[in-house]
């Protein structure tokens, strides 16, 4: 790489605390201190892995606190999961530090999830704490319950992971509609019967969690034949009012599992499943071509590899035929399924092409909250699927947009009202009226000052 290339990279995330410091932003408590010695560590990792996910979350709190609070964080939360992904604990800590609203909660309960994961529970207490806090605090007017349910249901999640049931399901007593059901049960049977009843609700959120919970267990039981079958055969015969997408991702879900477990004839009997959903409906091209991506990279692990081939090619056909159809903001997340999928089929060059027009199609958006999402994203992914960006898509994201310091455009709008209103205040000042006084004659009568018409005067 060349060393001016490399210096530019490395720039780009020195200022990630820089950009946090002075945002304002006094919504969420801070962590209390804590004499609680650190048990988890953060695994070796590659250098460019590294910088690109410091890339990534200075992308993501690049976005204003006002207005973008929302966004930003939700930018940030996603570099905190792509660092568990890629066992790095500290780092995904000290990223969740920053986030400045209730994801925050999120973040703590999920670095708790991950140690007690990993065998070290001697931090979990103490991080679940943090999150309850960040779930209690009420001085953020716009807090929801579902955000809160959130925070609790993680929590319950580290509960179960643990075997403390009574307190998982103390955790998630009473949680909304779109939050139940992400708990495991204890048992299989216990897991159907929660499915059944989340059916005869006929309530999609509960329906589509209690599903997803159950392809968890597909992989749990996946030695006993007779209980795999069992479980998919429940989820098949329960997701009659779940749309194809819904229906796709559990067999993608199942797929990895099978996977997983080497058991590549299963595997390919989903995968063909899943195509055959995807080819009976009608889909926009931003939900097409990604899908097509990932089944076709399930596809070749499963040994299929010639069709999987043809496939991911297909996906990208599809995007250039239909790219003017795809509304710029949706273009970036299109393509960079299929650059995982070129990595997983081991084509290393034809997947940096794919990330490098992912780049481009973020940064050509015009507007700022997209871009900085699509960065994010894409770096985050390059991270997890083990590409390195070459010397000269290091230098076109070094200058995309959302990593300069040039303010965004409702910052810049605030920051002028603010030099407004400060001019006004200081010339008051200056020029103070007491009781009864008169306002200043102009100095000639015959000539008072011109302006051009319709322009008010300057204050």
């Amino acid at each position: 790489m060349h060393p001016r290339s490399r210096v530019l990279f490395l720039c780009l995330f020195a200022a990630c605390s820089d950009a946090h410091a002075g945002s304002g932003s006094p919504t969420m408590p801070p962590a209390t201190a804590s004499a609680v010695v650190p048990s988890i560590s953060d695994a070796p990792l590659a250098a460019y892995k590294s910088e690109l996910l410091d890339v990534a979350f200075k992308a993501a709190s690049a976005f204003p606190v006002k207005p973008h609070l929302k966004n930003r964080s939700r930018a940030q939360e996603t570099v905190v999961e792509a660092s568990l992904a890629l066992d790095q604990p500290r780092r995904a800590l000290a990223y969740a530090e920053q986030i400045d609203n209730w994801l925050r909660g999120v973040a703590y309960a999920e670095f708790a999830l991950y140690c007690a994961r990993h065998g070290s529970a001697s931090e979990v207490e103490h991080y679940l704490d943090l999150a309850r806090q960040v779930s209690n605090h009420q001085d953020d007017e716009s807090a929801q319950d579902w955000q809160r349910d959130r925070i609790r249901v993680t929590i319950a999640r580290t509960y179960a992971q643990l075997g403390q049931r009574e307190r998982a399901a103390e955790s998630q007593e009473g949680v909304v509609d779109s939050e139940a059901g992400k708990v495991e049960a204890a048992t299989l049977d216990e897991q159907l019967r929660a499915l059944d009843a989340a059916v005869a609700t006929g309530n999609f959120d509960q329906v589509r969690n209690d599903l997803q919970v159950c392809a968890q267990f597909f992989d749990r039981v996946y030695a006993d034949a007779s209980s795999r079958s069992r479980v998919e055969e429940k989820i098949k015969g329960s997701w009659a009012k779940m749309p194809p997408q819904v229906r796709i991702e559990l067999l993608m879900t199942m797929t990895g599992f099978a996977l997983g477990h080497e058991d590549r004839e299963e595997a390919l009997a989903l995968v063909n499943e899943a195509r055959d959903l995807l080819d009976d409906a009608q889909w926009n091209p931003e939900d097409l071509v990604p899908l097509s991506a990932r089944l076709a990279g399930l596809r070749y692990r499963a040994g299929d590899t010639e069709k999987a081939r043809r496939e991911a090619d297909r996906a990208v056909a599809v995007f250039d035929t239909e790219r003017d159809k795809i509304v710029d903001i949706f273009r970036a997340a299109a393509l960079r399924p299929v650059a995982e999928t070129y990595e997983a089929m081991g084509d290393a060059p034809a997947a940096l092409a794919v990330y490098k027009r992912a780049v481009e199609a973020g940064v050509e958006n015009p507007n700022s909250r997209p871009r900085a999402d699509d960065l994010t994203a894409t770096c985050c992914s390059m991270a997890l699927h083990d590409v390195e960006p070459d010397p000269a898509l290091k230098t076109r994201i070094s200058s995309s947009a959302p990593l300069r310091r040039r303010p965004w455009p409702a910052a810049r709008a605030a920051a002028a009202a603010a030099r407004t209103r400060s001019r006004c205040t200081a010339r008051a000042s200056a020029s103070p009226r007491g009781l009864g006084s008169r306002s200043p004659e102009p100095t000639s009568r015959s000539s008072p000052t011109k302006r051009p018409p319709g322009r008010a005067a300057r204050t």
